[in-house]
């Protein structure tokens, strides 16, 4: 009795220890980070865009049976990159914003025109990097690769 007792036990830490994160789970952290009625970022955004890539990360590592749940988890890591990729040019981190930025389009970021126009890179624009990350967004697009 004991020993299946001690069973238990370990079996449960074990559960409680594993975490893989849902789409909603995960989406929920990253809506967390905007202030809805000024469309900027919240209090706290940085944060909570890190956990949120945290998370997604460690989900990615997770072996996904279900492809439709991979790939939306996969389209929210591009997502947050992209995101933590604004909030850093917000603040005038340069360097940060565009080691973001570049893992956004690496992770598959499909859209150079919302790149291009979106205000929040305004301060990106003018360096050399913001041209080439354009064109690899540009790459990733069913539309460029035709």
């Amino acid at each position: 009795m004991k020993l299946l007792s001690t069973a238990a036990m370990i079996m449960f830490a074990v559960i409680g220890t594993v975490q893989a994160y849902t789409v909603d789970e995960i989406s929920e952290q990253m809506n967390a980070s905007f202030d809805r009625l000024t469309e900027t970022f919240a209090e706290g955004a940085y944060e909570t865009l890190i956990e949120a890539h945290a998370m997604i990360e460690e989900t990615l590592q997770e072996d996904a049976e279900d492809l439709i749940a991979l790939k939306a988890i996969e389209t929210l890591d591009y997502l947050v990159k992209y995101n933590l990729a604004c909030f850093e040019a917000l603040e005038g981190n340069i360097e940060e914003a565009f080691t973001w930025l570049q893992g956004a389009v690496d992770a598959g970021f499909d859209d150079p025109a919302w790149i291009e126009q979106d205000e929040d890179l305004s301060s990106l624009r003018d360096d050399p990097r913001f041209q080439e990350i354009l064109e690899i967004a540009g790459e990733n697009s069913p539309v460029g690769s035709d």
